[in-house]
C-alpha cells in the first residue's frame, strides 16, 4: 500500500494506535521519512507535526528493550536531524514559520530531558558507541537543548549531568584520551549539557543544598573517576573533562557549602561520602583527592570576602589567618583519608596533599593544631624510614622522604626535633631514592642560613652509631655496604657539606666543632677496642678478668665488626668536615690552635688505628681491615690539606707492614686501593722507596687486570674481587699519579706498564660519561688525556710497545699475501693475528696527532698486511678468535690514518686496491651492523685511493685508472654480485667531481665510454623500456644506484640519451606510496632524487623547469614520508648534483625556490621551512660562475624574510631563517652587498623585538644565531658594518636586554611589563632564562669588535688592505650598549644572575676600552640615575683592575 496522499491521511497514520498503521504496510517512521522527503505532499506545519510525533514516540517508548526502543534507532534521530537542521527549518507550504516559534511550545509540552537521559544511560550501560548514530543525536541535542533547558528542573539537569559523567567514564577510555572525548562530545553536545547544569546550579538558590546531597549520593563516584583521569595525561586537558570537573567543584564546594568553614564547622557529608568511596575503590579517591584539596583552597580564596568578615574590627591579616585555618581543617579531612592505608598509592596521595600545602602557604604561624597534624604526618614518614634498607618498599621510602622535604620547606621546626632519628634512618636508604639527597640539601641550606651547622654535623656522626647499624639485616658487612651506598656518604652530599662548612661555619664554632669531631672519632675507636678486647678475652687471646657470665654475653660476639663499621663510616664523613674548616676566617692564635687540634685527630686516631691494626697479624680479620681502611682514608684526607699541622710522613714501622698488605691474601679490595694510594703519597714525599711499591702495583695489574667487560661503579665499597681492585688501581694511577709514575719508573717498568695498556682488548662497549668504569674506558680516557702524551717517558714506551707489537708484520711480504689472495690458493692462518689486532685496537683510540709521521707510515704499511692476514684467519680457521669486528678495526685505522696523512699514493698500491675491491666484506651474507660498517669503511678507503688516482691521472699518469675502468667494465659483462660493483660507482663520482671530460686524458675518456656502454646495457636488461606507473620497475637499490650513475656518466661524456627510459616520476610515485620497511625507503630516497635530478638536467629546455619543480615537490614529500632521518641524505644528494649544474639550470632552480618560498604560495610552514634549508644547501654547493645569481637570490630571500613577520615569529621557520643567514655570512661573506643590510637588520630587529606572546620553552639557538651573524659581519665584512653602526649598537642593546631574568613571585601585571619587552622565543619563567653560555657568546662578540681583521671581498684592492678593527668607529656607540647593561642590572623587576654577569665581563671591558674616560663621564652625567652610576662605577673599577697600563 502506498503512503498517505494528503495531510489528513498523514496525520491519521502518525496517530494510529498501532505501528504500522495498516497491517503489512510501512512503519510510521518510514511514512514520516517519505512524507518529509516528498515536496509535493502538502501538510500544514509539517515539520512541527513530524518533530512532535518523534519526540512523543521517543518519550513514551524510552524504557522498552533495545530492539523496540526508538531511542536506539538511528532512523528516528536521522529524520529529526534532517527536519531540525534543514535551512530555515521549513518546507514549501509551511508558510515560513520560524523554528523557534513552534519548537519552544512543543518542547514545553514534550520534555526532551528524559529522552536524552535515556540515550546517555543506554550507551553508557552497553559500553559501546555507534559513531554515526551518536553524531545524529548530538546534532539534535545542539538544536533542542538550548530551547528546552529553561523549563528543565535543576534536579533533572543534575541527572543529565550524572549520565554524562557515567558516559565519559564508560567510553572515555582508561586515560580519557582527547580523541575519545572529542568523539563523545561531538558538536559539543555534552559540553552544552554540563554548561546548562552549571548555569542552573548558580541560580538554584535554596535548592543548592539538595543538589549537593543528590550529587554525593548518586554521582560522586563517577565524578571522581573523571577527576582522577583528567590530570594524568601529558597533553592538553579536553574542554569537556575540564568543564565536568569544574561543575563538580561548584557543586560540592559551593558558597553555601563553604559558609560553615568560617565557624570551623565543616560539612561532614562530603567527608563521609569520600570515606565510603575510599573503602570501595581506594584509587578512585586517592588520585583526585589532592586536586580536590587544591580546588578547595582556590575556592576559599575566591570567596574569602563572603566567608570571612572584613569589618573594621578585624585586625590586619586576620582574614588570611582564617583562610589558612579553614584550609588546614579541610586538609585534616583529606589527610585522614590518605592515612587510612599503607600502600604506595596512599603515600603518593600524602605527598601530593603536602605539595598543595607548601605551594599555597597554608600553615599559619599560630595554627598549633595544624602544626600538630603535620608533625603526625612527619612522624609517620619517619616510622616508614625504619625499613629504609628494604628495596621492596622503595616507592614508600621515596614518598616518606618527599614528605620530610615538604615539611622542611613548609616549616623547618616541624621535624627539627626528630633529626637525631631521621639521620640514622637516612643512612641506609638505597641510592635509587634521589629525593634523599634533595632533602639533605634542604637541611644543609637551612642550617647554613641559621649558622647551625654543628648540629647537622653531630647528627651526621651519630647516624653511624652501632645500635643504628645493627638494625640493618644481614650482619655488619651488609650494614657497611648499605651505609656506604647511602646518601650520607654520597659524593654529592659530602661535597655540599664541605662547601657549607667552608662558607658558613662561624669562627666561634670552628674549635668547638673540631673538638666534637675529635671526641666522636676517638670514642668510636675506643668502643671498637673495648669490644675487640672482650672478643679476644672470650677467645683466650688476651688477658682475662674474672667477670660474671650471663646469657647476654653471647650477644656481643659480633660487636667488634659493627664498631669497626661505625668507625670507618664516621671517619669517611668527618674527614670531609675537617678538610673544609674555614681556618682563613680565624685569628692567628685561634688558627694555630685549630690546626693543632686537627693534627691531634690525625695522630690520636688515624695513626693510632694504623699502628694497632698492623700488629700481630690483626689485619687478617675483616673488622681490623675495615678499621685500617677508615684510618687510611682519614689520614690521607687530612694530610692532603695544605696548611694543617698534621704528620704527613708515616713511620717506617708502618710503611713496611702496609707494603706487605699488598701481597697478603684475603685482603678486601678496598684496603688494597687505600693502601696503594697511601704508599704512593708517601713516595711523593720521598718517605718511601717507589720501586717496591711500583713492583707490587705492576704485579697486581699484570696478574689481576679483569677482562674488558668487567665494570666498576667507581665507588670503593662496591669492590668485590681482586680483578675489580686491579681496575681501581689502574684508574687511580692513570687519573692521579701518572706524572709521579713516569718519574719513578725504570725503563723496564715503563715497558711493563705500556704492555699492560696495549694488551687490553678495546672491543667492549663504547665509553660514555655516565657509564661504569671498565678497563677499555680507563684506557680510552688515558689516551685522550694530554697529560699522558706530555710525559715523554711513558709516551715513548707506549709507542715503542706498539711498534714492537706490530713489528713482526714487517717480515710478511704484502705482495706475496696479495698474490695468494688473488689466486685463492690455500694458505695457513697465523696464530698471532689477535696480537696484531689488539695493537691496532689501541691505535684506533690513540689521537693521531701524537704519533710521529714516520711511525704512522710504518703502522699503515703493517696495517695492509694485518688486513690480509686477518681476512685469511676469518676464512680459514674454523674456531678462530678473530671476528669481523677485528677486520673493521684495522680498516678503520687505515681509513683514519690515510685521511690524517692526506696522501695515499706512496703508501697504498694498486694490488691492495684490487684486494679491497674484491674483499669489501668478509664474504658472509649477514645484515649485522659490523658487516655494514666494514663495507662502508672499505668503500671509503677505495674512494680515497681512487680519488688520488684520478687526480694523478690529470697530471699524466693515466694507466692505472684505465686499468681500473677496464676491470670495472668487465664486471658488468658477468653475473658478479651487484654489491661488488660499488667501487665503479665511486670511481664515476670521483671523475665527475674532479672536472669535465676535456680536462682528462683521452685514454681515460675512451675507457669511460666503454664502461658507460657496459653499464647502460647491463641496467637496461633489468629495466622496462617505458614505464608510466613504475609498477614494473624493480626497487633494487644497487640497480637504481647504477642507473643513476649511468645517467651521470652519460651527461659527463655528453652522450646522446634520447632513447633512455625516464624512471624518475614513476619511481617517486611508488616511493611516496611506500608501505614496506621504512629503512628501505630511506635508502632508496636519495637514489630516486638523484635519478630525477639527472633526468631534469637532460630534459629539453622547455621541460626542464617542470622537472626541476617536480624534484622540489618530491623532495618535500619524501621529507614528510621518511621524516628528518632522510634530510641529511637528500641534502647530500642535492648538493652533489648542484655542483654539476650549468649556470642556466642553477638559475632556473633558484627561481623555482624563490617562487615557492613566500608563505602565500600555498605551501604549509613545515614545507617552507624545508625549502629554506634546501636553499641553503643549494647555495653552499653552487657551481662555478654563479656568484651573481647567488647574490641576487640571497638578496631576495633576505627581503622576503624581512617583509613577512611570520618568518621570524613562527618557531618552525625562525630557526631555519637564522641558520640560512648564518651560513651565508660565514660561508659566502664576499657575496653580501650593501643592499642586503637593510633586510638583514630588519630580520635581526624582528627576532629581538618585544612580544606580548611567548613560547613555553626558550629557544636559545636564536640568540646564538644572532650572535654568530653579527660576529661573521664584524670579522669578515667590517666595510658593510661601518655604514650601519647605529643598527649594530641597537641589536647589541637588545641582546644584552635578553640576558635579564624575571624575579620570582612577580604579579601578573609586573610579569607582563617585563615580558612585553622580551622576544617571543624567551619563555616567561625564570627557569628558562638565558644562562652563562649565552652570556659567554655575547662577550666573545663584544671582544671581536676590538680584534683587527681583514675584509673578505673580491675585486681590485682586496689584497692591499690592512687589518683594522671597529674600536674607533664604534666608540661613539659603546655607551648605549653599556647603558643597556646598567638598565638590566638595575631593573627592579628583573635581575642578571651572577654567572651571567661574570661571563659577560670580558665583553663589557672591551666596551669600556672603546668608551674612554671622557665618554664615560658624559654618560654618567646624562644617561644614568643614582643606581646606574653606582653600577657603572663598580664595573669601571673591575675594568681598571684588569687593564694593562704598560708597567710590567
Amino acid at each position: 500500500m502506498s503512503g498517505p496522499q494528503n495531510a489528513q491521511d498523514f496525520i491519521r497514520a502518525l496517530k494510529a494506535p498501532s505501528d504500522p498503521p495498516h497491517p503489512g504496510g510501512p512503519l510510521k517512521i518510514d511514512i514520516a521519512t517519505d512524507a518529509w522527503a516528498n515536496a509535493q505532499l502538502y501538510v500544514p506545519n509539517k515539520a512541527e507535526a513530524i518533530v512532535e510525533w518523534i519526540l512523543t514516540r521517543l518519550l513514551k517508548d524510552k524504557s522498552k528493550d533495545r530492539s523496540s526502543n526508538p531511542v536506539c534507532d538511528s532512523r528516528y534521530w536521522a529524520l529529526l536531524s534532517r527536519v531540525l537542521l534543514f535551512p530555515g527549518a521549513d518546507k514549501p507550504g509551511d508558510h515560513g514559520r520560524a523554528l523557534r516559534a513552534w519548537l519552544v511550545p512543543l518542547l514545553n509540552r514534550v520534555p526532551i530531558a528524559p529522552v536524552i537521559l535515556s540515550y546517555l544511560e543506554v550507551i553508557a550501560t552497553e559500553g559501546s558507541l555507534d559513531s554515526a548514530q551518536h553524531a545524529l543525536v548530538t546534532e539534535c541535542i545542539t538544536v533542542l537543548w538550548p530551547l528546552a533547558v529553561p523549563k528543565i528542573a535543576p534536579e533533572t539537569l543534575l541527572e543529565c549531568f550524572g549520565a554524562t559523567l557515567r558516559l565519559v567514564v564508560a567510553l572515555g577510555g582508561p586515560d580519557l584520551s582527547s580523541d575519545r572525548i572529542h568523539a563523545l562530545d561531538d558538536h559539543h553536545a555534552l559540553s552544552l549539557i554540563v554548561s546548562s547544569y552549571r548555569t542552573a546550579l548558580s541560580n538554584a538558590g535554596s535548592k543548592r543544598k539538595q543538589l549537593y546531597t543528590l550529587f554525593l549520593q548518586k554521582h560522586l563516584d563517577s565524578w571522581l573517576r573523571v577527576a582522577m583521569r583528567d590530570g594524568e595525561g601529558e597533553g592538553a586537558v579536553s574542554s569537556l573533562t575540564s568543564d565536568v570537573y569544574d561543575a563538580g567543584i561548584e557543586t560540592v564546594l559551593g558558597l553555601d557549602i563553604l559558609k560553615p568553614a568560617a565557624d570551623q564547622k565543616h560539612e561532614s557529608a562530603l567527608a563521609d561520602s569520600l570515606q565510603r568511596a575510599l573503602e570501595a575503590h581506594p584509587g578512585t579517591v586517592l588520585r583526585p583527592l589532592p586536586r580536590l584539596f587544591a580546588s578547595y583552597v582556590q575556592t576559599v580564596k575566591r570567596h574569602k570576602g563572603a566567608l570571612f568578615g572584613q569589618g573594621s574590627s578585624q585586625a590586619p591579616g586576620q582574614v588570611a589567618e582564617q583562610l589558612q585555618v579553614a584550609a588546614m581543617a579541610f586538609y585534616a579531612s583529606c589527610d585522614a583519608l590518605a592515612r587510612a592505608g599503607e600502600d604506595d598509592e596512599y603515600w603518593r596521595c600524602r605527598v601530593a596533599l603536602l605539595e598543595v600545602v607548601e605551594r599555597e602557604n597554608l600553615l599559619g604561624v599560630k595554627d598549633n593544631d595544624a602544626k600538630a597534624l603535620l608533625r603526625q604526618d612527619g612522624d609517620a614518614a619517619v616510622d616508614a624510614l625504619g625499613m629504609a634498607w628494604d628495596e621492596q618498599h622503595i616507592a614508600r621510602i621515596d614518598s616518606a622522604v618527599q614528605i620530610l622535604s615538604l615539611l622542611t620547606r613548609i616549616d623547618y621546626d616541624l621535624m627539627a626535633v626528630r633529626s637525631a632519628v631521621i639521620f640514622p634512618r637516612l643512612a641506609a636508604i638505597p641510592s635509587s631514592v634521589t629525593s634523599a639527597l634533595h632533602y639533605l640539601d634542604l637541611l644543609l641550606e637551612y642550617d647554613s642560613k641559621t649558622r647551625n651547622l654543628p648540629a647537622s654535623i653531630a647528627h651526621l656522626s651519630g647516624a653511624f652509631a652501632v645500635q643504628h647499624l645493627q638494625r640493618v639485616p644481614g650482619g655488619p658487612k651488609a650494614a657497611y655496604t648499605a651505609a656506604s651506598a647511602g646518601p650520607l656518604t654520597s659524593l654529592h652530599f659530602l661535597d655540599r657539606l664541605s662547601s657549607a662548612v667552608h662558607s658558613f661555619l662561624t669562627p666561634g664554632q670552628v674549635l668547638e666543632t673540631v673538638g666534637d669531631i675529635s671526641r666522636t672519632l676517638q670514642g668510636a675507636y675506643e668502643r671498637f677496642l673495648e669490644q675487640e678486647a672482650k672478643l679476644s678475652a672470650d677467645r683466650g687471646d688476651g688477658p682475662r678478668k674474672k667477670r660474671k657470665r650471663d646469657s647476654a654475653a653471647s650477644l656481643d660476639r659480633a660487636e667488634p665488626e659493627y664498631c669497626a663499621v661505625s668507625f670507618a663510616l664516621v671517619a669517611r664523613t668527618m674527614v670531609a668536615v675537617l678538610r673544609s674548616m674555614p681556618l682563613h676566617t680565624l685569628t692567628e692564635g685561634t688558627r694555630l690552635e685549630a690546626q693543632q687540634a686537627i693534627g691531634k685527630v690525625c695522630a690520636d686516631v688515624a695513626l693510632r688505628a694504623l699502628s694497632d691494626g698492623l700488629q700481630n697479624d690483626r689485619a687478617e680479620s675483616w673488622h681490623w681491615q675495615t678499621v685500617i681502611v677508615g684510618a687510611l682514608r682519614l689520614h690521607y684526607g687530612l694530610v692532603r690539606v695544605p696548611g694543617l699541622d698534621t704528620q704527613a710522613r708515616l713511620d717506617q714501622t708502618l710503611l713496611a707492614p702496609l707494603l706487605s698488605l699488598l701481597s697478603t691474601t684475603g685482603i678486601v679490595p678496598e684496603l688494597t686501593v687505600e693502601t696503594t694510594r697511601t704508599l704512593l703519597y708517601q713516595c711523593s714525599l720521598e718517605n718511601f722507596t717507589p720501586n717496591d711499591v711500583l713492583e707490587k702495583l705492576l704485579e697486581h695489574l699484570e696478574s689481576q687486570l679483569p677482562p674488558q667487560h668487567t665494570a666498576w661503579s667507581g665507588k670503593a665499597h662496591t669492590l668485590t674481587s681482586e680483578a675489580e681492585a686491579a681496575l681501581a688501581l689502574l684508574h687511580l694511577v692513570t687519573d692521579r699519579w701518572l706524572p709521579y709514575f713516569d718519574t719513578w719508573c725504570t725503563p723496564e717498568q715503563r715497558k711493563r706498564f705500556a704492555r699492560i695498556l696495549t694488551n687490553v682488548k678495546m672491543d667492549g662497549p663504547a665509553p660514555s660519561a655516565s657509564s661504569s668504569l671498565s678497563v677499555p674506558v680507563v684506557i680510552f680516557r688515558t689516551l685522550h688525556d694530554a697529560q699522558f702524551w706530555e710525559l715523554l717517558g711513558l709516551r715513548d714506551a707506549f709507542l715503542a710497545q706498539l711498534n714492537e707489537q706490530t713489528a713482526p708484520l714487517d717480515e710478511v711480504s704484502l705482495s706475496e699475501l696479495l698474490a695468494q689472495s688473488s689466486s685463492r690458493s690455500p694458505s695457513k692462518a697465523r696464530n698471532d693475528v689477535s696480537r696484531f689486532v689488539a695493537a691496532y685496537d689501541i691505535l684506533l683510540v690513540t689521537p693521531p696527532e701524537y704519533i710521529p709521521r714516520q711511525l704512522q707510515i710504518e703502522l699503515l704499511k703493517r696495517g695492509f698486511a694485518a688486513d690480509v692476514l686477518t681476512l685469511r684467519s676469518l676464512r680459514n680457521a674454523k674456531k678462530s678468535t678473530v671476528s669481523p669486528g677485528h677486520l673493521l678495526v684495522i680498516r678503520e685505522f687505515l681509513r683514519r690514518t690515510i685521511a690524517f696523512l692526506g696522501s695515499v699514493e706512496n703508501v697504498m698500491t694498486k694490488d691492495f686496491l684490487d684486494y679491497l675491491v674484491e674483499h669489501s666484506t668478509t664474504g658472509e651474507k649477514t645484515d649485522s651492523a659490523t658487516d655494514k660498517g666494514l663495507s662502508n669503511v672499505t668503500m671509503e678507503l677505495i674512494d680515497m685511493y681512487q680519488g688520488a688516482l684520478v687526480r694523478s691521472a690529470k697530471r699524466g699518469s693515466a694507466n692505472v685508472v684505465v686499468d681500473l675502468v677496464n676491470r670495472y667494465a668487465e664486471s658488468y659483462a658477468t653475473d658478479e654480485p651487484s654489491a661488488n660493483r660499488k667501487p665503479s660507482l665511486l670511481l664515476i663520482d670521483c671523475v665527475v667531481r674532479e672536472g669535465n671530460a676535456a680536462e682528462m686524458p683521452q685514454e681515460i675518456v675512451q675507457s669511460l665510454r666503454v664502461l658507460y656502454t657496459r653499464m647502460r646495457d647491463h641496467t637496461l636488461q633489468h629495466l622496462p623500456s617505458t614505464s608510466d606507473d613504475g609498477l614494473d620497475v624493480p626497487l633494487d637499490l644497487h640497480l637504481l644506484d647504477t642507473w643513476s650513475h649511468v645517467q651521470t656518466l652519460r651527461r659527463w661524456l655528453k652522450e646522446d640519451g634520447e632513447d633512455m627510459p625516464l624512471l624518475g616520476r614513476p619511481l617517486s610515485r611508488r616511493l611516496l606510496s611506500w608501505t614496506g620497511v621504512k629503512q628501505h625507503a630511506l635508502a632508496l630516497a636519495p637514489v630516486v632524487v638523484s635519478i630525477m635530478l639527472v633526468e631534469a638536467q637532460a630534459a629539453p629546455p622547455l621541460e626542464r623547469a617542470d622537472r626541476l619543480q617536480y624534484v622540489i615537490v618530491v623532495y618535500l614529500s619524501l621529507l614528510r614520508v621518511c621524516g628528518q632521518q632522510a634530510a641529511a641524505l637528500l641534502q647530500s644528494t642535492v648538493g652533489a648534483a648542484c655542483r654539476t649544474f650549468s649556470a642556466e639550470e642553477f638559475g632556473m632552480l633558484l627561481d623555482l625556490l624563490l617562487e615557492a618560498l613566500p608563505l602565500g604560495s600555498g605551501l604549509p610552514a613545515e614545507d617552507v621551512s624545508s625549502l629554506i634549508r634546501f636553499s641553503a644547501v643549494v647555495l653552499h654547493d653552487a657551481p662555478e660562475g654563479t656568484s651573481k645569481i647567488c647574490q641576487a637570490f640571497t638578496t631576495k630571500c633576505l627581503n622576503l624574510f624581512a617583509d613577512d613577520e611570520r618568518f621570524t615569529s613562527s618557531s618552525d621557520l625562525r630557526g631555519e631563517v637564522v641558520d640560512f643567514i648564518v651560513k651565508q655570512c660565514n660561508d659566502r661573506p664576499a657575496s653580501l652587498r650593501t643592499a642586503d643590510l637593510s633586510g638583514l637588520w630588519s630580520i635581526l630587529r624582528a627576532l629581538l623585538a618585544g612580544s606580548t606572546a611567548h613560547e613555553p620553552t626558550t629557544d636559545a639557538t636564536v640568540f646564538h644565531g644572532v650572535v654568530n651573524i653579527l660576529s661573521a659581519l664584524v670579522r669578515l665584512r667590517r666595510d658593510l658594518v661601518l655604514n650601519t653602526l647605529p643598527h649594530l649598537g641597537f641589536v647589541l642593546r637588545q641582546l644584552v636586554s635578553c640576558l635579564r631574568s624575571l624575579r620570582p613571585q612577580l604579579g601578573g601585571k609586573q610579569r607582563r611589563l617585563v615580558m612585553d619587552t622580551l622576544p617571543r622565543w624567551l619563555a616567561p619563567t625564570p627557569a628558562h632564562a638565558l644562562g652563562a653560555a649565552e652570556s659567554r657568546a655575547l662577550a666573545r662578540l663584544l671582544t671581536t669588535l676590538t680584534t683587527k681583521t681583514m675584509v673578505r671581498t673580491h675585486g681590485p684592492g682586496a689584497d692591499a688592505q690592512k687589518p683594522e678593527s671597529l674600536v674607533r668607529p664604534f666608540s661613539k656607540h659603546a655607551a648605549y650598549v653599556l647603558t643597556a647593561y646598567v638598565e638590566a642590572v638595575n631593573d627592579p623587576l628583573c635581575f642578571v644572575p651572577a654567572p651571567v654577569r661574570k661571563e659577560l665581563q670580558p665583553g663589557l671591558f672591551a666596551l669600556c676600552e672603546m668608551l674612554g674616560e671622557h665618554n664615560r663621564d658624559a654618560m654618567m652625567v646624562s644617561a644614568l640615575d643614582a643606581g646606574g652610576k653606582a653600577t657603572m662605577k663598580a664595573l669601571w673599577k673591575e675594568y681598571e683592575k684588569q687593564r694593562y697600563v704598560g708597567k710590567g
